[in-house]
């Protein structure tokens, strides 16, 4: 097996077939009056992207972890117990806020703070921390916000292309490890489409949603922190990621499912394919090699 295969494999088929095994063991051994209970979502999503981590980068070696990969591992397991938390309170959304807040800060406080006196100076590191902090918490609810508005397989499907599209731009951005986490978050969101529209009645749901974009929020930071890959490729992936809110537009909300669905495909491709292509192309003429 050449090695691409076995990043692969590794990376994205085998975490999306323990994810898929696991969302349809929790699905179906929890139900409620025919209806899945989701609150083991958020683990069955770990599971698989902690295997990618562990295949592909390896284990924490030490604990706190000095290296910033380490901590996407132990930010996977942080975020697989909170799922569970967000899912369980569902129905106290200023709760989930503080929390999701407290979490994102402390989490970018222990990632970020080996740049503070040696890439940061003084009150800039603190505004660089906070603002990353911020855009990540930001970008996270308006996640879990559509996800409440509007459950199903688009959440999912747009999370799954933008960390997909998302892994070629850290590439050639030259960032090879977070690329292929980022691949990973893509396998275990791509795995809950098809199983929200099988006979499952799944939804990703809060604990769900929790996972996926808390796990991709942190990649994008560290992206931007450590590699340092332009910003503005950041905010246009998480531009790209708002394309469901499309659905809630009032024109919309008569139209079928399938058809708000593609416009929601095509919008957030287009978006990707933008950025993409200059990426790619800077990427070529540079001919740099990976640097993190």
């Amino acid at each position: 097996m050449s090695f691409l295969m076995q990043q692969i494999f590794w990376g994205a088929l085998l975490p999306a077939a323990i994810a898929a095994t696991l969302l349809f063991f929790f699905w179906r051994a929890w139900r409620r009056e025919g209806v899945p209970s989701h609150g083991g979502t958020p683990l069955a999503l770990a599971v698989g992207y902690l295997f990618a981590h562990w295949r592909i980068i390896g284990l924490p070696r030490s604990f706190p972890p000095v290296d910033s990969n380490d901590w996407l591992f132990v930010t996977g397991v942080v975020l697989a117990i909170w799922g569970g938390v967000e899912h369980f309170l569902n129905q106290k959304p200023l709760v989930r806020h503080l929390g999701r807040l407290v979490l994102v800060a402390v989490v970018s406080w222990l990632v970020l703070r080996p740049l503070v006196g040696n890439v940061w100076q003084g009150v800039s590191a603190l505004l660089w921390i906070a603002s990353l902090a911020a855009g990540w918490w930001l970008w996270w609810s308006v996640q879990a916000r559509f996800a409440d508005e509007q459950p199903g397989f688009l959440s999912p499907l747009i999370l799954s292309m933008v960390a997909g599209g998302g892994g070629f731009i850290l590439l050639w951005s030259n960032s090879s490890s977070l690329s292929q986490m980022s691949g990973a978050v893509a396998a275990v969101a791509g795995v809950m489409v098809p199983l929200t529209l099988w006979r499952l009645k799944g939804i990703a749901g809060a604990g769900g949603v929790a996972f996926l974009a808390g796990m991709l929020g942190l990649i994008w930071v560290e992206a931007i922190a450590f590699v340092p890959v332009p910003i503005w490729r950041i905010v246009a992936m998480a531009v790209a990621s708002l394309s469901p809110f499309l659905a809630l537009a009032p024109p919309l909300r008569r139209r079928s499912v399938w058809v708000v669905a593609a416009l929601c495909v095509v919008v957030t491709a287009a978006v990707l394919v933008a950025v993409m292509v200059p990426t790619y192309r800077a990427y070529v003429a540079s001919a740099g090699a990976y640097v993190y």
